[in-house]
């Protein structure tokens, strides 16, 4: 073997391995540069502003991979903006709020809980709401680029599908293991839920859909229902405050509804229906990650042309 096709594959691309570690450098030092500065420097300590850095972090790691590793367009990782865009947008939104929405309605109809409205005004409720938006958007699509995004995409065409599947749902799992009240039940449908994103992913390769999902999920979890959120409390985004009764398997307790049975039966019927949906699919012509030799299309960085290299290859193999 030579010592080239340890490091490289046909079309000249880097392994999926060394992808990966260049990745995670890259992504060291993107997120060490938004966040750094705002926590020694200016000293800040919101969540809001670290997620936003964070979320800048991942988005500038994923650029340079992209173009740099990859020879594709930042798009590439799921984010092209198609005729699909909008409607996978759309249905992940209206498919998390359900789900949360089925828990709250069951642990309701059981008696397990009791709401209030806070005692906001009008203008601080509707400030609360928009504010909401932007929190819960911010932290999702930064979950998703990192989770879901180029380090799962480029693992996929390492070991393929189900093992992919199955270390990004325990590292996402493990990302949350020191949040408050964390239990095992939790860490479990972390997982599921993780493997339910990168299926969503899977099916139409783009990150809307799982990003739709994921975002109402935890805003009608925290916003709409007062529900703690993997464990965390966030008070300043509550539109109501609820007190739950019910056993902590079911209801979750005080990690909120991801440590219990409800949401496991919810990720379930989510994943039957992403299965079972005939609407679901690619957008035609779409570029991805998954083939290598579509980098041959995106000449970004080098001057040769398509033909040209064919003209190349053809000529090694004659000789």
């Amino acid at each position: 073997m030579e010592m080239k096709t340890v490091f490289k594959k046909q079309f000249g691309e880097l392994r999926s391995g060394w992808q990966i570690v260049l990745f995670i450098l890259v992504l060291a030092g993107a997120s060490a540069a938004t966040t750094v500065p705002l926590v020694l420097l200016l000293n800040v300590r919101d969540t809001f502003a670290l997620s936003a850095a964070a979320l800048v972090g991942a988005l500038l790691a994923t650029l340079l991979a992209t173009r740099f590793i990859n020879r594709k367009p930042f798009i590439a990782v799921g984010l092209a903006v198609n005729g699909h865009t909008m409607r996978e947008l759309g249905i992940g939104c209206l498919v998390g709020w359900l789900m949360m929405t089925g828990i709250f309605g069951i642990e309701y109809a059981l008696g397990y809980l009791k709401v209030v409205a806070t005692d906001l005004s009008f203008t601080q409720a509707a400030q609360t709401f928009a504010i909401s938006i932007v929190f819960f958007a911010v932290a999702a699509m930064f979950e998703e680029v990192l989770f879901r995004g180029y380090l799962f995409q480029t693992l996929l065409r390492g070991i393929n599908v189900i093992p992919s599947v199955v270390v990004m749902g325990v590292l996402f799992s493990l990302a949350h293991f020191r949040n408050p009240n964390a239990s095992a039940f939790g860490l479990i449908n972390t997982i599921l839920v993780a493997i339910l994103f990168c299926y969503a992913y899977w099916r139409t390769r783009g990150l809307w859909l799982p990003f739709g999902i994921h975002f109402a999920w935890n805003f009608s979890q925290t916003t709409l229902y007062g529900y703690p959120t993997s464990g965390i409390h966030f008070s300043n985004y509550e539109l109501t405050k609820l007190t739950q009764f019910g056993p902590d398997w079911i209801t979750g307790g005080a990690y909120g509804p991801e440590g219990g049975a409800l949401a496991t039966l919810m990720i379930l019927l989510c994943g039957i229906y992403l299965y079972l949906s005939r609407t679901l699919q690619p957008y035609p012509g779409i570029v991805t990650l998954e083939r290598e030799e579509e980098r041959l299309q995106f000449q970004t960085f080098e001057s040769r042309t398509y033909g040209q290299r064919l003209v190349e290859q053809a000529g090694r193999v004659a000789a």
